[in-house]
């Protein structure tokens, strides 16, 4: 690495793109659907003349510009590309007025509820497409019932010219006379109120789009201010990971593959961050028993110690602490490894001493303690008052102290038998309080120490 100090990311990067391209995918993906209800539904149940080859053409239309929103929604916005969205957009909506032609038209006034859903959604183009789609869908409803009805014409005579053409675009041929159901006729004042509903709908879908356009763009200053939060909070993370005092993993829990470590990690195991990302801990790291870690790292996680590894030509002791962390689904383990190497090799040596050693504080409580001091006195338990260990003793005095030479030495009934017991103070950095070691060795076995001291040779120095 040319940075040391450089934190590498956390895995599942937040990715970002404008939601709205989505959203109109999903919009059109649910017009698709509506089509195919509002078509089929009235065909079941009243026997409705329908175009079926036109309709299907209409309805792969739709389901093209589906496609189409559906390639854009993983690009970046632009200009260009708004202005491509808005063209598909209008092009959804004269589709429609075509499969409505061909599915019945007039005489199928329930698919005249569908518009409402891309009149809705052009709101994620701008505030005023969905004033736009409306109109345009007004317009295109419009010239299709005239060219179905020519009562309509009467009411407006300058439709004539657009309603032909329509007439003879939309329904290729068809008679406006050849009416979906035969023998129904209807005054044209029903097809006049007809048309009145659906525009004063469609606006009334657009003034609600751009209510809802305000509370999605509230919605989405809010999304983008918690996402730059967790952008920084990742940061934070990761360079908080990277500078852990102690030899830390962040591993996969399924994998065990390191995501990234901590500086000491890297140089008490890896040398840099690219020779160990990536790689299995346990290739890293070579455990006596890894699969004690490896059920830590699966399970629940926990504390493993001792916990004997190989480094290189050594053999070291570790305590293995993992603790698990779950982003955006996936479980990810942080794994700490601390050298107790020394911490071990004291306490294996206490262990190993013919005398009883107990480490007390200033108020007698017991702090730690050796197996023979265990073997001593088998209630022996961390944060016991020493003085319920010697009933004997008078509680009031504090015998363990040895005074202001910081050693003494004392003779004790344990068990009726007798003691030498060692008192020695340790000084704390910055405290007055002090540590006390009491050491207690039986007085027989100090008696045959003392004779073979005594009758041991001495070297004499010759002149």
């Amino acid at each position: 690495m040319n940075d040391s100090n450089a934190a590498p990311p956390l895995p599942g990067a937040l990715i970002w793109r404008d939601p709205r391209v989505h959203l109109l995918d999903d919009t059109w993906l649910l017009t698709v659907f509506a089509v195919l209800f509002a078509t089929a539904l009235p065909w079941l149940i009243s026997g409705l003349d329908i175009d079926f080859g036109a309709t299907a053409a209409g309805l792969l239309a739709l389901a093209a510009i589906h496609v189409a929103f559906a390639a854009m929604s993983g690009r970046s916005a632009g200009k260009r590309a708004a202005r491509t969205l808005a063209a598909l957009h209008a092009l959804g909506v004269v589709a429609m007025a075509f499969i409505w032609q061909h599915a019945g038209g007039l005489h199928n006034p329930m698919f005249l509820a569908v518009f409402i859903l891309p009149v809705i959604g052009a709101i994620f183009l701008s505030r005023w497409q969905p004033y736009f789609k409306a109109a345009l869908a007004a317009v295109a409803v419009t010239l299709v019932a005239a060219s179905e009805a020519p009562e309509l014409r009467w009411y407006a005579p300058g439709l004539n010219a657009a309603a032909d053409w329509i007439g003879g675009l939309l329904s290729g041929g068809r008679g406006g006379g050849n009416l979906p159901f035969t023998g129904f006729y209807a005054p044209a004042e029903y097809f006049v109120v007809l048309l009145e509903v659906f525009v004063i709908v469609m606006f009334a879908c657009a003034v609600a789009a751009e209510y809802l356009g305000t509370i999605f763009d509230r919605l989405h200053a809010q999304v983008s201010v918690a996402r730059a939060e967790a952008e920084r909070g990742q940061d934070l993370w990761s360079a908080l990971m990277a500078h852990l005092p102690s030899p830390a993993f962040l591993l996969d829990a399924e994998t065990y593959e390191i995501i990234c470590a901590s500086a000491p990690a890297l140089s008490k195991f890896g040398g840099e961050q690219s020779s160990i990302v990536g790689r299995d801990l346990f290739q890293v790291i070579c455990f006596s028993y890894p699969e004690v870690v490896q059920e830590l790292i699966s399970g629940a996680g926990g504390v493993a110690k001792p916990c004997m590894a190989r480094l290189e030509d050594r053999l070291i002791v570790t305590e293995v602490r993992v603790q698990h962390i779950v982003q955006k689904g996936q479980r990810f383990a942080l794994v700490t490894v601390d050298d107790s190497t020394e911490a071990f090799c004291v306490k294996a040596a206490l262990d190993l001493a013919e005398h009883a050693a107990v480490v007390v504080d200033s108020q007698g409580r017991v702090l730690a303690f050796n197996k023979p001091a265990r073997a001593l006195f088998s209630a022996l338990e961390l944060d016991q008052d020493i003085a319920q260990l010697l009933p004997q003793s008078d509680p009031s005095s504090r015998w363990w102290e040895p005074g202001l030479s910081g050693r003494r030495k004392t003779h004790m009934t344990v068990m009726q038998r007798v003691y030498q017991v060692t008192l020695s103070s340790l000084a704390l950095p910055g405290e007055e309080a002090r540590l006390y070691v009491i050491a207690f060795l039986p007085l027989a076995r100090v008696a045959a120490a003392e004779q073979v001291a005594a009758g041991s040779p001495r070297l004499v120095q010759q002149p």
